[in-house]
């Protein structure tokens, strides 16, 4: 198979030595880690993210609680410099870093909110109805990540 596009990244977190020297970690502690990647764990992983960004970004959406925007944006930048540098902190790291960012949106979105009527509810469903069709299609088959699809991708 060509793998003329694999490893090819302007991002600083995905280098030439990012995927080097990996092992597979069978062991079961407090996280199993029994699985290479596949496409249906990183469409659930994806899913969970997005659902705790969406719950938390719900909890912080009032008056009263905007002020854990600007917190939630602090932490979440402390939280991925430490999963971009320790990437095996990644399965504790990646729920924080979305319950982080949750409030940060939700204190935006409700600012926004504020200055223009719908804009939010609009802008919300959106993306959640977009990204979760897009996992679905991913997830069912609809949509397999061939090489080409992956050039074509990166073209648009």
């Amino acid at each position: 198979m060509a793998r003329h596009l694999s490893f090819r990244s302007g991002n600083p977190a995905l280098n030439k030595n990012s995927f080097r020297n990996l092992r597979v970690d069978r062991s079961a502690g407090a996280i199993r880690r029994n699985e290479l990647m596949t496409i249906k764990g990183t469409v659930d992983k994806t899913a969970l993210s997005l659902t705790l960004l969406l719950l938390s970004g719900y909890y912080v959406y009032s008056e009263k609680l905007i002020s854990f925007a600007f917190g939630g944006f602090i932490l979440g930048i402390i939280i991925f410099f430490i999963t971009l540098y320790n990437k095996k902190a990644a399965p504790i790291t990646v729920p924080i870093y979305a319950l982080c960012q949750g409030m940060f949106l939700g204190g935006i979105s409700f600012m926004y909110g504020q200055i223009f009527e719908g804009i939010v509810f609009n802008a919300i469903t959106l993306t959640v109805t977009i990204l979760f069709s897009l996992l679905l299609a991913y997830r069912s088959g609809v949509i397999k990540p061939t090489e080409n699809f992956k050039l074509g991708l990166f073209a648009a």
